[in-house]
């Protein structure tokens, strides 16, 4: 049978709803080999469309040959080909993206991305379902719904974890230190980011939390920091960048700004079209004070923009930086609205950035100054974290009057029934394994019962106030901005097991001398 009639109509139907793209593509090709490209893209554009010709025709299920559906398909399938973070946004995503970068959007409270070839937790969002049920950076979701994720895109994880408001849906984690894969069960909410906490820690000294960079983020860190210093003069400044999964580009630089001196470099991109190399400079405004110490706090959960601010104010000298090494991602993303469709959108790769000292950390990630090591919980106290048990025993403490003023007064008999409720309300807990963790869990249940009295707001001032790596940055501000010989000693650097990281680092570094001419 001839094919010839569809095969033409395919091909009409598939350039009017992807001509732009396929323009963009033989353009870029042109400029480097303007007959080599198109060729090949032709050549290989011809087979594509005689097999969506073929599906159309012959295809069992005529109610899976919609054109539409075929053809964005193949467009997830071959943005898929290139990275963890180039992405094919249907309509209704694309309207999601947006939504999320304005700081509202439905789901569990997490950013997440693929690394090492698994669906992995960038970061959990403060104060999100996902947050409240003790998922962490670094967590490997292998299943949605008992269903493996193991070939499964990030559009197709994001539409199984969003849904509607009040909805359960259950993940299976792998994480490291924990023998077993575990369930976890989440119940969907609204998600409103607020990208900027601020309080006055002791002694003067201010602290800020950016938990995303979002529209106008830098805006509202800068009206925080004016607030703060209006209550005091502040001594020093703790920026707080753990589990900011980073965001908008100009945001990320803008805030970076605020502590560069006029023509200090930010941050630059390199990418293959010439609107794509730029380079970010501090300019000559308002500055927060040269002479004042300022922490940045980072861990496994800091990527991106919190990389790009991070990055600069190490680079520069200006801040200390503490916590455990970044997460790794140095690439940009642009999005690229694509015509003649109905509103979809390609989230495309097309720049590196690299730090003020000229090395891309895309795939290695940060060191800190000062290694800190996060307190490594038992699998016992993992489950109960899961099963929220934290909170439902300080409903149950707060409905019997329990209004304790701080942690200390949660006495040995609240903690022993506390424990003893997770032993009988979870399964295969073990009580010494709750015990060994006994003071992590007495300031989680007192944060929860400030929550429960007091509100959101209180909560987090309190769990900021009893956080031990923020009372490593106050020490460290109190010294002048220098970490002591007595935290060197504390926290010794653990050994770094990536030797792949480090040898692209020494490889970049390499390249950026012989670029240089040195």
């Amino acid at each position: 049978m001839d094919r010839r009639p569809s095969l033409l109509t395919t091909a009409f139907l598939l350039l009017a709803l992807c001509g732009v793209s396929f323009a963009a593509g033989a353009a870029t090709q042109s400029a480097a080999h303007p007959k080599e490209g198109n060729e090949d893209v032709y050549k290989y554009l011809n087979p594509f469309v005689d097999a969506l010709a073929i599906i159309r025709e012959k295809y069992v299920d005529v109610d899976k040959t919609d054109p539409k559906t075929l053809v964005y398909g193949a467009i997830n399938g071959m943005v898929n080909t290139l990275d963890p973070f180039s992405q094919f946004m249907p309509p209704d995503e694309y309207k999601d993206m947006q939504t999320e970068t304005s700081g509202k959007f439905g789901g569990l409270g997490i950013e997440i991305a693929v690394k090492d070839e698994r669906l992995t937790v960038v970061s959990p969002i403060e104060g999100t379902p996902a947050d409240r049920a003790g998922i962490k950076s670094g967590d490997k979701i292998v299943k949605i719904e008992d269903e493996s994720t193991a070939a499964m895109s990030i559009n197709d994880a994001v539409k199984r974890l969003r849904g509607k408001v009040g909805t359960k849906v259950t993940i299976t984690i792998v994480r490291d230190g924990i023998a077993a894969p575990f369930d976890v069960t989440l119940v969907r909410d609204n998600i409103k980011i607020e990208s900027i906490h601020s309080y006055m820690l002791p002694d003067h000294i201010g602290y800020i939390r950016i938990t995303e960079f979002i529209e106008n983020t830098t805006d509202d860190f800068v009206n925080a920091l004016h607030d703060l210093e209006k209550q005091s003069p502040l001594k020093g400044l703790v920026i707080d960048l753990r589990n900011d999964p980073g965001g908008l580009l100009n945001e990320a630089v803008g805030v970076s700004d605020y502590f560069g001196k006029k023509g200090d470099m930010i941050v630059s991109t390199k990418g293959r079209s010439e609107n794509q190399t730029q380079e970010f400079k501090a300019s000559d405004g308002d500055k927060f004070d040269y002479k004042k110490p300022v922490v940045v706090m980072v861990n496994e959960g800091s990527a991106s923009g919190a990389e790009i601010v991070a990055g600069a104010l190490k680079d520069w000298k200006r801040g200390v930086l503490i916590g455990s090494k970044t997460f790794g991602k140095g690439s940009v993303q642009t999005i690229l609205p694509l015509d003649n469709s109905d509103g979809a959108a390609l989230r495309l790769t097309m720049a590196k950035y690299y730090t003020p000292s000229g090395v891309c950390i895309h795939g290695i990630g940060i060191e800190p100054d000062l290694d800190l090591h996060d307190h490594d919980l038992t699998e016992s106290t993992v489950s109960i974290y899961t099963k929220q048990m934290v909170e439902k025993f300080a409903e149950i403490l707060a409905k019997e009057g329990v209004s304790p003023k701080s942690e200390a007064e949660l006495d040995a008999a609240t903690m022993n029934r506390f424990i003893d409720y997770c032993l009988k309300n979870v399964k295969k807990t073990d009580k010494d394994e709750l015990l060994k963790d006994e003071d992590y869990l007495k300031d989680s249940l007192y944060v929860e019962l400030v929550r429960e009295e007091q509100g959101e707001k209180d909560a987090r001032l309190s769990a900021v106030l009893n956080d031990k790596q923020v009372k490593v940055a106050e020490e460290i501000i109190e010294n002048g901005g220098k970490i002591s010989p007595k935290l060197y000693a504390l926290y010794p650097k653990r050994k770094d097991t990536s030797i792949a990281g480090e040898k692209k680092l020494e490889e970049e570094r390499n390249k950026n001398k012989q670029d240089d001419g040195e």
